[in-house]
């Protein structure tokens, strides 16, 4: 090849990736509702957020040119995938993927769900913190395709304040020596 052209070539086929990004091609379409999640408040000073262990409910649509062979969906380092066994004559697919506590990164606010603070925000929607990834692959006349989605995901964080009152409801703890 000209030793001119590949310099320019590069940079050519890095922005024509760059430019195009791809959330789901013609064989696969992976979609969630928005996802409650309860959290703790938090000292003033802390500005990022611990997340719990998240319940994510997805659904991906499917459409194989032959037969699906198998479905992966992952949400960071956890994923399920369905062998063609639970695919066949199906074209939708609905699962739930359970998020442990520390895959996921601490969302970042300084006006929400602060302890001993009634005035800070006690919901906080959080649009595409996490990401869902499907890929699909199908097999037709003994050559494989395979097809990938992704969408971002809605976390609206609530936060879980004690009531006012608990502190002061709470029953003083008697001990043999008060009796």
């Amino acid at each position: 090849m000209n030793r001119y052209l590949v310099p320019i070539l590069a940079p050519l086929a890095v922005s024509l990736l760059a430019a195009a990004p791809v959330y789901a091609d013609n064989g696969i379409i992976v979609a969630a509702q928005e996802t409650r999640v309860k959290v703790v408040p938090r000292a003033a000073q802390l500005r990022l957020i611990n997340l719990p262990a998240i319940d994510f409910g997805l659904r991906a649509s499917l459409r194989c040119s032959g037969n699906p062979v198998s479905l992966t969906l992952s949400i960071s380092d956890t994923y399920t995938t369905l062998t063609a066994a639970s695919l066949v004559g199906r074209r939708a697919v609905e699962t739930n993927l359970v998020v442990p506590a520390r895959q996921i990164a601490l969302a970042a606010s300084r006006q929400f769900c602060i302890a001993d603070d009634d005035d800070s925000m006690s919901e906080l929607l959080v649009p595409g913190l996490v990401t869902a990834h499907a890929s699909l692959r199908c097999e037709k006349n003994g050559a494989s395709t395979v097809h990938y989605a992704s969408a971002p995901l809605l976390l609206r964080l609530t936060c879980e304040r004690p009531p006012a009152n608990a502190a002061q409801e709470a029953p003083a703890e008697s001990s043999a020596d008060d009796m």
